[in-house]
């Protein structure tokens, strides 16, 4: 929504003139809560340690979103009281809060500002700028809420992370502090399991790990199926993870090095046998065939009921792509997201 001049100044913003230069290094503040999880009653906190995720990136799971934000970056992020605003919000604790700061500093002339408590306030400052922050929540944002959502759930326990505020933040040349917010908020009730601080630091640990071999090309449609409410939408695109991870996992694997080893080829057929069962591997060129390659040499969390279930979906699928009619209810969307999490090494209880 775009609000016009006099609406944004009932708001408390003075338009400031274009001679007025503020020199600011902005980064944005992303606050997800978790659904699905909380903090054990019995630990002795409430506040995990930060972790690194790329560059410039930082991100801490707490009950708190002021001791999050007090951690990181050394200032509160909410100005009133946090029980209130939960409650406003609709929301539920724990969170996640993930902070991205810009690698330049930018410049801003004049635009609609006000003061608060010793900081700067802005209304949507810097429309064309922000480069870093845009190609940063493009293309690094899909891969750290994989990773959290893989190692933040369980199999029989998947988490949610919903999206409650997203901020704009900056720090001015002077110290002086700068907000230019924008804020959305949803809710979900789901059933949570508790986990420990120590828990917490682990689940961030290898999700900052899982981070750093995850590709922007194969994460992007695990994330999109995360955010995505219809269901056919969500299919799709776990099959579309699925179909991806599957192909790049089997041209990781050799013949020599991974698949030989499982054939029991006779002394006296050692070459000619050996080349038989190296050329039915090469030859493996369907989604289906690399499927279960992968499945035998590389991926030993799966079992014979998620073959049967791959089988399953993806006859799905090419009914789908034939242009059959299938009802959306239907559709196995559950069993798709089970093997996507599987792939990407979330564990059971």
């Amino acid at each position: 929504m775009i609000f016009s001049k006099s609406v944004i100044e009932n708001m408390g913003f003075t338009k400031y003139p274009v001679s007025d230069v503020l020199e600011i290094q902005f980064g944005i503040v992303m606050v997800y809560s978790i659904q699905g999880i909380n903090f054990n009653p019995n630990s002795t906190s409430t506040i995990s340690k930060p972790f690194e995720f790329g560059e410039n990136c930082t991100a801490v799971i707490s009950d708190s979103i002021n001791d999050a934000c007090r951690l990181l970056i050394g200032d509160d992020f909410i100005d009133e009281d946090e029980q209130e605003w939960i409650k406003k919000k609709k929301v539920s604790r724990p969170f996640a809060f993930i902070f991205f700061k810009e690698f330049q500093t930018r410049t801003l002339k004049g635009g609609y500002r006000k003061e608060h408590e010793g900081s700067i306030i802005t209304y949507d400052a810097f429309p064309e700028g922000k480069q870093d922050i845009q190609k940063w929540e493009k293309e690094s944002l899909p891969s750290i809420i994989t990773s959290l959502v893989v190692h933040l759930s369980t199999l029989e326990r998947p988490v949610s992370l919903i999206l409650v505020k997203k901020a704009v933040f900056g720090e001015t040349n002077n110290g002086v502090t700068l907000f230019d917010l924008k804020m959305t908020g949803s809710a979900n009730v789901i059933v949570s399991s508790g986990k420990t601080s120590i828990e917490m630091d682990v689940s961030l640990s290898k999700s900052s790990d899982l981070y750093g071999k995850l590709e922007y090309k194969t994460s992007r449609h695990f994330y999109s199926a995360l955010n995505e409410k219809d269901r056919l939408k969500q299919f799709l695109n776990y099959f579309l993870f699925i179909e991806r991870e599957t192909h790049r996992q089997f041209k990781s694997l050799s013949y020599e090095s991974d698949a030989k080893s499982v054939f029991n080829v006779p002394q006296r057929l050692s070459q000619s046998g050996n080349l038989f069962f190296e050329d039915r591997f090469n030859d493996s060129r369907n989604l289906a065939q690399r499927f279960h390659w992968c499945a035998i040499l590389a991926w030993d969390d799966l079992n014979d009921q998620d073959v049967n279930d791959f089988i399953d979906i993806k006859k799905i699928r090419d009914k789908l792509a034939h242009g059959d009619n299938l009802v959306e209810t239907e559709l196995p969307v559950e069993k798709a997201k089970i093997i996507a999490m599987k792939l990407l090494g979330t564990e059971k209880i």
